[in-house]
């Protein structure tokens, strides 16, 4: 049902875009050597794009193609500008990318063929020539074909994943239309520029976006080095602990498996894994002595754990895109329900929502798990324990997720205790 239902929402899109398409056509059309450029351009601005960030499991390709667009959509005849629009995608999914899903392939010509084409006739239907005045409906068209690939691509999402509309816009326009929103002032300029030196305009416009897009590179593969060195971290360990080994990933399965339970959007649930994931890596600055103790901590041993949360934040604040929600997640993820664990002694609704989940899914996993100073507990045993500490230690809505999905989940009936 789903299926069927995306295959007619990218079948009605694609008749809409053929609609636009052939209106549009018209014999006295010249495909002169400005159309050729904007053609050539077109390729060149998607060949120097790059992953740069995930959404709804996919890579997303950072390209310049918008500004293409919105150039073309007020210097081309509307026929051309989707023509020039499409090209790029159609190079990008046949060259670049390799698109395996037609469906897919068919959608994101559809969808960017009719941003482009109806900001063209947006653009067009109330230019006035003068370039100080223009200048805002530039900004007019921008908005409009951010808007319709972000409701387009929108729609896509609600149904693959069962959201609202409201909360399919909202993640959307944090993820891909983020990045078209930076390219705005871009966009302006290479108007203006486009306004004074005409074609020539579009060599110095690609030089600028290719030094651009060469700063954005260079920081994404930083910050994905910094996130592979905190990953290395919590292997490291688990490597040094037999009795932790695979904890971190089998407690963001599971803290994923609870958040998707509970309703949580996509995107949130990928974040809380990644979070969960790497909740533990400030025990990178607790003597081992401690970690592998068989006996009681002492008091003073125990305040030396009690900071690991803390060094966990600090280090997920290296990363940039965790900086804002993922290291507070696990700097919480040792706070209780009742108000008494730490770091900040925070209570009930007051700990995050994705911390009271990672610590669910991290004490569940833990109570299953061999540990130095007892052998593992059984599931039936572990659920139980669980239940006894909701309402405490725990949020007693997420134990009860925990338990219904230990209990339903195939994966979780069949693991073993060692």
């Amino acid at each position: 049902m789903k299926r069927t239902r995306i295959i007619s929402y990218v079948l009605f899109v694609f008749i809409c875009f053929l609609c636009l398409f052939f209106a549009s056509f018209h014999k006295d059309l010249r495909f002169d050597s400005k159309f050729l450029v904007f053609l050539v351009m077109s390729i060149a601005f998607e060949i120097v794009g790059f992953s740069m960030y995930t959404f709804s499991n996919h890579r997303i390709r950072l390209t310049g193609g918008i500004i293409t667009n919105i150039l073309a959509a007020c210097f081309l005849p509307t026929f051309q500008t989707i023509l020039v629009a499409i090209s790029a995608v159609i190079f990008s999914g046949t060259i670049l990318v390799k698109s395996r899903d037609p469906l897919k392939y068919l959608f994101n010509i559809s969808q960017i063929g009719l941003s482009a084409g109806l900001a063209a006739v947006l653009f067009k239907s109330i230019a006035t020539g003068k370039v100080y005045i223009d200048i805002w409906f530039v900004l007019l068209a921008s908005a409009l074909y951010i808007f319709l690939n972000t409701f387009f691509v929108s729609i896509v999402y609600m149904l693959t994943f069962q959201q609202t509309l409201t909360n399919s816009l909202s993640i959307t326009l944090k993820g891909p239309s983020a990045g078209a929103l930076m390219i705005v002032p871009v966009i302006l300029s290479s108007y203006i520029l486009y306004y004074l030196l005409d074609v020539k305009a579009i060599g110095l416009i690609f030089i600028i976006f290719l030094a651009g897009q060469l700063g954005n590179y260079f920081r994404a593969e930083y910050e994905e080095s910094r996130l592979e060195n905190l990953k290395l971290l919590v292997k490291s360990l688990e490597m040094k602990d037999s009795y932790t080994r695979g904890h971190s990933e089998r407690a963001a399965t599971l803290a994923y498996k609870i958040a998707k339970k509970l309703g949580l959007a996509e995107t949130n649930c990928q974040r809380i894994k990644d979070a969960c994931l790497l909740h533990d890596v400030g025990k990178i600055g607790i003597p081992d002595y401690i970690l592998n103790k068989p006996d009681k901590l002492t008091s003073e041993e125990y305040q030396i754990i009690k900071t690991h949360p803390v060094k966990s934040e600090e280090l997920l604040e290296t990363v940039a895109r965790f900086r804002k929600k993922e290291a507070k997640w696990v700097r919480h993820h040792h706070e209780h329900w009742d108000g008494f664990g730490y770091p900040d002694g925070l209570k009930g609704e007051q700990i995050p929502i994705e911390s009271r989940i990672i610590a669910a899914a991290d004490i569940y996993e833990a109570l299953t798990s061999d540990r130095p100073y007892r052998k593992a507990y059984s599931k039936e045993e572990a659920l139980k324990l669980i239940q006894e500490v909701a309402g405490t230690v725990l949020d007693p809505k997420v134990a009860k997720v925990l338990i219904e999905v230990v209990i339903e989940d195939p994966c979780e009936n069949e693991k073993e205790t060692k």
